[in-house]
């Protein structure tokens, strides 16, 4: 028979488990943040969550699966930050409009937080998630290929997957390169470029 495993103080040992997991994980966004894959280890982490290794192999296998789970993170909440946005979009707005207030608080949030952007740079360019971000990529584009397939209903899904995974796959580079000082864009300078691309990659698949 299994023991029985009660709450403690109220708080079931899952319960517990999953706070643990969401310490570790906020650790390492400080660590990768500050230090760098270079510095990104199980120790470091630990002694910034303060627990010990016991509790990081409770939930990670090792240092991999933890930078795996903290792209995971980052790359959900940039999805949620975009979709929250989006509903605030008003019904009469252009397309430009509509991709520059979808795309702001993702812009915003990787300006505003160093541990962030730091974070996505260092994931961007691990070669340990090269095949998890390419999956990461094809996911985003996706969710835009189904949203303009339902806005016209007539162009070959092949075109208009093509076309997302560029608009895509450049988003993501871009932001790399302005996030490492290669283009010296403003914030508002950069949302307008990726909202007038977007307009236009779209307006090309929907408009006869």
């Amino acid at each position: 028979m299994s023991p029985v495993i009660r709450p403690f103080r109220g708080v079931s040992a899952e319960d517990r488990r999953a706070t643990r997991r969401e310490q570790l994980l906020e650790a390492a966004l400080d660590v990768l943040g500050e230090r760098g894959r270079d510095g990104f280890t199980m120790t470091a982490v630990c002694r910034r969550a303060k627990l010990t290794e016991r509790y990081f192999y409770e939930s990670f296998a090792n240092r991999d699966e933890l930078l795996i789970a903290l792209f995971d993170q980052l790359t959900r909440q940039m999805s949620e930050q975009i979709l929250q946005a989006a509903e605030t979009i008003p019904p009469a707005a252009d397309l430009t409009t509509q991709y520059a207030i979808a795309i702001r608080p993702l812009i915003s949030g990787l300006e505003t937080d160093p541990r962030q952007a730091r974070a996505y740079v260092e994931c961007f360019t691990s070669d340990l998630l090269r095949a998890h971000r390419a999956k990461v990529v094809q996911t985003f584009a996706s969710v835009i290929t189904e949203q303009v397939l339902a806005l016209s209903g007539t162009p070959l899904r092949a075109r208009v997957e093509a076309t997302a995974l560029l608009l895509i796959g450049g988003i993501h580079e871009v932001l790399h390169s302005w996030l490492t000082g290669s283009v010296e864009l403003t914030e508002d300078e950069l949302v307008a470029e990726f909202a007038g691309i977007g307009a236009t990659l779209t307006e090309r698949l929907i408009l006869p």
